[in-house]
């Protein structure tokens, strides 16, 4: 039996709705417009760092690094010919570094434009202009070949001359629609040089590029897959009711709760990101499942006779209760999502669980509140769902029975299957990269992986060093860092560059007293000042390591030995750490940490979620044997998930890793509905378990196959997305619904009758 406070409480708020409905309405219409408004300002944001606490030392060390030096990521051209150093593709390699250079509408966004060009137009002996074109080759190719000039372009200009990299540093500071913007501007730009120039094809990509390529992914996907899923409710709706306003309602209903949810995330100054456009879709797939059991439940005490007032009273004293059960557990779902590491995962929990909030408050009095005007001059109601379905309500009954004949065996494969599958969770591999979001065949992942093929990873991992860097101890330290993480780095880390190394390829060593260090940094003939700047700033320099890295498990790699190394030498004559921690960060440390808190989230947020439902349902069914029983379901669906996952080749990504904390917010709703009815029915016809469990079956058997065919519908529409991480999520998400669904319907009703055997 539910507990009384808990009936008296959802009765109230339903009685509320159906006495008080246009005090309802105003206050409905009041939020709405408070909670629009502040939806229209809802700042998004594509950047990885996102996901991590912003006291992650990888993430101060990254901005501490930019507010310095600059962006650690620079947009790239990457420039193909037939022969690059030819004068022809020179010429116009230099015409497009000047024209970024002057173009009024990046002005304030590019900062420095570099390629083998500027290297060798110093050692011209005359303006390029005034030379010939086999007179200009020859001196590339004379440039070319001095061992200072080969050092700097061996990293952007490829060994058979057949490709060049053009690297673009962006100005920091700018805002995410501004950055947004002139970056658009900036690939316009190259895109139009490009068609007027047939000697060369020039191809654009970095960090912005592949950002700006996620978030108009991300404004497609909200385009169409909102509208998408809205489709799919409004079908099933019509199917389950045909009526009209029986299917405005419900949307209305989980529109608003949306709505509300967005707007308290703008009003708390939070970002959208890349996993948030999950959002809409998960509310809109769960909170229509309350609106379609609330109705269900209305129409059959309507079609018993019942009027507008008492069928109300009725429901939300009945169903009413079971649907705050279940919004209970979907809430403490989606709430240990706030346990996660990862901070976009924890806002994305506690929005969800927002969400689900809103469409049970206003499933539970907007709902009423518009039926009870809807129907308030009395008459006949159809009883639509009372007569409608019938078929299906005999198949799902008959299916609920045949499975408890044969209960013992079916669930014993069950827990084995199950059993299996979770075994095989172990080797899933976890993965986290642009890729992630990012289909391979865009042009900016095209050329990035043309680029990594032809000159090794771009991703750049930086180590900030403070204290003595001008003395000879502190060069000497910085030096032999870089020397032992190439040795170690095998192929996974390339290069490296700092004050020690470009003063040791200038001089032939590190000089041996402070004075002459300064003096060779303040040189300019020696130290290049763009060089400098990019090294040093005051008394704080940065060591740069070159990774080539294309999977997030080889930049994990590469930040392992980097930090190992720098955790060797942080007693040592320079400051290599921020916070007592390893002062390393770049966007591949960054990826690794995310990859790193994937599985650890996971198992937490799992184990949270079911240890908090399980202590919900023992205390409201009054019976921890009971609240097990309810969450059966959802254990044999979690191991069902990755037995698919292994199934389909999927890795284990930010969003993959919430699904089953995700699945027991859901499934967990089937459960508490047959558990919820069946205890009802059993208290009517005792001795006749059979037809409790058929009379269960058929009076919310309809209505569970509605809101699972709604719910996998909306997940399933997420298949759509342009991201691969989303479509992964939202088919995995679609088909453990349905495990849920089934298991919940067949294997549920089994346990519960040889438990009230086992209990004669």
């Amino acid at each position: 039996m539910q507990g009384v406070s808990e009936t008296e409480s959802t009765e109230t708020v339903g009685v509320a709705g159906g006495r008080r409905p246009y005090i309802i309405l105003l206050c409905v219409f009041l939020i709405s417009c408070f909670m629009a408004y502040g939806a229209t300002n809802l700042s998004t944001s594509t950047e990885f760092r996102e996901f991590l606490p912003e006291d992650s030392p990888a993430i101060k060390t990254t901005e501490e690094f930019e507010s310095k030096f600059g962006s650690a990521n620079t947009e790239i051209i990457l420039v193909k010919a037939e022969n690059v150093t030819k004068a022809n593709v020179f010429r116009a390699i230099d015409e497009l570094e000047n024209g970024l250079r002057t173009n009024p509408e990046l002005q304030g966004y590019i900062v420095k434009v570099k390629s083998y060009v500027d290297y060798v137009l110093p050692h011209l002996p005359v303006d390029i202009a005034l030379l010939l074109d086999p007179q200009l080759e020859n001196y590339i190719q004379l440039t070319l070949a001095q061992p200072a000039v080969a050092n700097f372009v061996d990293r952007i200009l490829s060994d058979d001359q057949s490709s060049a990299l053009i690297t673009v540093s962006t100005a920091t500071g700018l805002s995410s629609e501004e950055r947004a913007r002139k970056t658009e501007a900036f690939i316009g730009f190259v895109n139009s040089f490009d068609e007027n120039n047939e000697n060369l094809a020039l191809g654009v990509t970095g960090e912005q590029t592949l950002h700006n390529e996620i978030f108009g992914l991300m404004g497609r996907d909200n385009q169409v897959l909102i509208p998408a899923a809205a489709i799919f409710v409004v079908v099933v709706l019509f199917l389950v009711f045909r009526r009209l306003s029986d299917i405005c309602i419900p949307l209305l209903v989980v529109g608003l709760g949306a709505l509300w949810a967005l707007g308290a995330m703008a009003w708390l100054g939070l970002r959208f990101t890349m996993i948030h456009v999950a959002l809409v879709p998960l509310i809109l797939g769960l909170g229509i499942d309350y609106s379609i059991h609330m109705l269900n439940r209305y129409y059959e005490e309507r079609g018993k006779g019942a009027p507008t007032g008492r069928a109300i009273w009725k429901c939300t004293r009945t169903t009413g209760v079971a649907v705050a059960l279940a919004a209970v557990t979907t809430m403490i779902g989606f709430g240990s999502f706030m346990v996660s590491d990862l901070p976009a995962i924890a806002t994305l929990g506690a929005f969800a669980a927002l969400g689900i909030a809103f469409a049970f408050l206003l499933s539970t009095t907007f709902l009423p509140a518009v039926l009870a005007l809807r129907d308030r001059r009395g008459g006949k109601v159809k009883a639509l769902v009372a007569r409608r379905g019938k078929r299906v309500d005999k198949m799902l009954s008959a299916a609920a029975i045949g499975a408890e004949r044969h209960g013992k065996l079916i669930v014993a494969v069950a827990v084995l299957v199950a059993a299996a599958c979770a075994f095989s969770a172990y080797g899933i591999p976890t993965t986290m990269s642009f890729e992630t979001f990012l289909p391979a065949d865009i042009p900016a992942m095209v050329t990035l992986n043309e680029i990594e093929d032809q000159f090794g990873g771009q991703s750049v991992i930086v180590v900030l060093a403070r204290g003595g860097v001008r003395t000879p101890e502190g060069l000497q330290a910085m030096f032999n860092l870089e020397n032992a993480v190439l040795a170690d780095g095998d192929n996974l880390i390339t290069g490296s560059m700092s004050l020690a190394s470009i003063i040791s390829q200038t001089t032939g060593g590190i000089p041996p007293s402070e004075d002459a260090i300064n003096a060779i940094i303040e040189n300019e003939n020696l130290l290049d000042p763009d060089q400098r700047s990019r090294v040093l700033s005051d008394n704080v320099a940065v060591i740069y390591f070159y990774v080539n890295a294309k999977t997030d498990q080889e930049m994990a790699g590469a930040t392992r030995i980097i930090r190992e190394h720098v955790r060797e030498n942080l007693q040592n004559s320079i400051d290599l750490s921020i916070d007592g921690e390893p002062a390393v960060g770049g966007e591949p440390v960054i990826i690794s940490e995310i990859v790193g808190t994937i599985s650890s989230s996971m198992v937490r947020t799992t184990l949270l979620a079911l240890l908090l439902c399980l202590a919900v349902l023992a205390v409201v069914f009054r019976s921890p044997v009971l609240g097990a029983v309810a969450l059966l379901p959802m254990v044999l669906t979690i191991g069902w998930e990755f037995g698919t996952l292994r199934a389909l080749g999927w890795s284990m990504d930010v969003l993959a890793m919430g699904i089953s904390a995700l699945i027991i917010g859901i499934g967990i709703d089937y459960a508490i509905h047959i558990i919820h009815r069946f205890r009802e029915e059993q208290r009517k016809r005792r001795p006749e378990l059979q037809r409790a469990i058929r009379t269960t079956v058929m009076q919310v058997g309809t209505a569970l196959l509605a809101a699972a065919a709604t719910t996998i519908g909306v997940f399933g529409v997420l298949a759509l997305s342009g991201m691969p991480a989303i479509m992964r999520f939202g088919t995995l998400t679609a088909l453990v619904i349905f495990f849920a669904f089934v298991s919940a319907l067949v294997i549920l009703p089994s346990v519960l009758v040889m438990r009230v055997r086992g209990r004669k």
